[in-house]
């Protein structure tokens, strides 16, 4: 009997000690979990905090390539109006038989008006190698790929294909034969003004002038408020992102 009640005795303490093993191994199995899920946590915590310091670098470098983008198209419509009033000087002289005078020189030198407006996109085509997915901003995001891809590339098509065109196909060529240009948009005199008065031809070339210069001063004046708009967002989205 005595041995009998020992026996149970010791099945209930291996029990315990068996129970209590089985706590501690969970216990274990828990606390190494947790370990995992911190480490995991702090890895992608890490590499958040990577991708976030490469955006605002890139968007640093946006920000100053938008920068100078603004800086010539200021310079371009600034140009681009004055020879627009020296197209209308001209125009008016003619159309009004007025005597010619010194003043005109400049004016008859400064009609011919042909830019080409080059972006800056060191930071965009970084961007394109790296992934557009780092800009963590969708609105962002897609307000850089319509400027560099649709806007950009519109005032492109019609620099070339229309301003470009005219200037050396229909202008030009009157400027040859009518003008001698003592200095490109510095002077300009006619060969015979008189007769320049009464030509036709040379007239209705620059009334197209005058409108294909409205027409392209507009087109500058569209991205550059477009451009404006995408700076301010860059601007905005680094100060998010230095919170």
């Amino acid at each position: 009997m005595i041995k009998l009640f020992r026996k149970i005795r010791y099945d209930l303490m291996e029990k315990n000690k068996s129970g209590q093993y089985f706590k501690y191994a969970i216990g274990e199995i828990f606390l190494v979990v947790i370990g995992i899920l911190i480490a995991l946590s702090i890895n992608n915590w890490n590499e958040v905090s990577k991708l976030k310091v490469k955006e605002v670098i890139l968007l640093t470098e946006m920000q100053e390539n938008l920068k100078q983008d603004l800086y010539v198209l200021n310079e371009i419509l600034k140009d681009n109006k004055e020879r627009t009033r020296s197209n209308e000087v001209v125009r008016q002289s003619l159309e009004n038989k007025l005597p010619f005078s010194d003043s005109l020189k400049y004016h008859f030198g400064n009609i011919f008006a042909n830019f080409q407006f080059t972006e800056n996109t060191a930071a965009w085509e970084n961007l394109k190698s790296i992934g557009l997915d780092l800009i963590s901003n969708d609105s962002l995001r897609n307000s850089l790929s319509h400027l560099y891809s649709v806007k950009y590339k519109y005032l492109e098509n019609v620099e070339k294909g229309a301003d470009d065109g005219y200037q050396w196909d229909q202008l030009y060529p009157q400027i040859l034969k009518h003008i001698n240009i003592d200095m490109l948009w510095v002077s300009g005199t006619p060969n015979n003004y008189e007769e320049l008065i009464y030509d036709r031809e040379f007239l209705e070339v620059i009334k197209l002038n005058i409108f294909m210069r409205n027409f392209m001063q507009n087109q500058y004046n569209e991205v550059q408020k477009n451009v404006t708009i995408v700076k301010k967002q860059v601007n905005n989205h680094i100060k998010y992102l230095n919170k």
